[in-house]
């Protein structure tokens, strides 16, 4: 499996802050590895943990139910996703470059907003629908339309009240 590109990384990012554009959250992205940091997103081939026989394109370790600060993202499964979701990309082989490294970062980058939720909610726990949604389908995470990744108010509303206690206490 080759390296994840700097292109492909841009773009996984990208998708990211899209998710979360309307909740007025923006991430500051470093790849300097800052040991200033609070949370660290790895992007890699690795495999990740198997989940109930399904593809796991990114992950958050837990530690006794409170999050922990590194998220995973694996571009090796989004690959072989993509290859296993020909009904809704089409075959993959005959893309462009481009329009592969287009739909992987979409996928990516919806991957890494729900991990990124489950950190900022600090919950292991899924819902049936929204950024939570445990189980997804190929055209959730391939589709130009990312509703079904979209926010709830509820939890809008909570990763805002999250974010400003860690800034007030970051402030003192």
């Amino acid at each position: 499996m080759p390296e994840v590109s700097a292109p492909m990384i841009a773009a996984t990012l990208a998708e990211a802050d899209a998710v979360y554009r309307s909740t007025g959250v923006r991430f500051v992205w470093r790849r300097d590895g800052s040991p200033y940091a609070q949370l660290h997103v790895f992007i890699s081939n690795e495999a990740g943990p198997p989940r109930d026989g399904t593809t796991t394109l990114g992950w958050l370790d837990f530690e006794q139910d409170v999050p922990g600060h590194n998220i995973h993202v694996s571009y090796g499964n989004a690959v072989r996703f993509m290859d296993q979701s020909r009904e809704v990309v089409g075959a993959a082989a005959q893309k462009t470059v481009a329009e592969r490294e287009y739909l992987l970062g979409r996928a990516m980058g919806r991957a890494l907003a729900h991990e990124l939720g489950h950190y900022l909610l600090a919950t292991k726990e899924h819902s049936s629908k929204g950024l939570l949604k445990g189980s997804r389908t190929a055209q959730e995470f391939f589709a130009v339309d990312r509703g079904a990744f979209a926010i709830p108010a509820i939890e809008r509303g909570q990763i805002l009240a999250r974010l400003s206690k860690e800034a007030d206490v970051a402030s003192r």
